[in-house]
């Protein structure tokens, strides 16, 4: 079995396990597994790890991450470095679910074999474990950043429509008018920095300030 019938056949099929090249070539999967390692393939992180490709075939998402049909391949290897590689890189730390979502899997599926990661800390945040790194600086960037997050989420639709119309209707308005004059309007209690969260992270604080120059 040549190189050359090899990488043909990756072209063709896109991905291959090792029986199915061991039959086609009719040689041993030993055989196999000695001409995958000289071409350097990747093996995907679901289907019990069955399937390879070529390095490169895949095209790789924003997040490393590939799929063909359903046969998952991550640029960062198998799927545990793919998880710590997510939570490490995140700006915010991750959940299970949206792990989940990333990898294409049902975080329950794998999720409890990482709870304990080499440089990764786990901590419950309203009610759902996050993951994020153990080194202080950048835990610190995660947390503040979820945090965050989940005052603009506890925002309600509704509220957020009122916060954007008075804003856009007074842009002088700080953020403490901005939480009296919600009270005052039907008994919404949102807190100036829940409002300047969300304000500062649509970019509209230094466009109000931009106005009013």
């Amino acid at each position: 079995m040549e190189s050359t019938q090899l990488i043909k056949m990756f072209n063709k099929l896109k991905v291959l396990t090792l029986d199915q090249v061991s039959k086609s070539y009719e040689c041993s999967v030993r055989t196999v597994q000695r001409k995958f390692a000289e071409l350097e393939v990747l093996r995907c992180y679901n289907k019990n790890s069955r399937y390879y490709t070529l390095p490169e075939i895949p095209k790789f998402n924003m997040h490393g991450i590939w799929c063909y049909n359903d046969i998952h391949f991550s640029k960062y290897g198998n799927l545990r470095k793919t998880v710590k590689h997510l939570i490490l890189s995140s700006e915010s730390g991750l959940s299970g679910n949206e792990i989940g979502k990333i990898v294409n899997l049902m975080p329950r599926s794998f999720m409890h074999h990482f709870r304990e990661m080499d440089d990764i800390f786990r901590e419950k945040n309203q009610g759902v474990y996050v993951y994020f790194s153990d080194k202080p600086e950048i835990y610190a960037k995660q947390k503040l950043k979820r945090v965050q997050i989940g005052n603009i989420q506890k925002i309600a639709d509704a509220v957020a429509v009122k916060i954007l119309v008075r804003y856009i209707k007074k842009p002088e308005s700080s953020v403490d008018d901005l939480a009296i004059a919600l009270r005052e309007q039907g008994n919404c209690h949102i807190s100036p920095a829940a409002i300047k969260n969300f304000l500062s992270i649509h970019d509209l604080l230094k466009k109000n300030q931009e106005f009013r120059q």
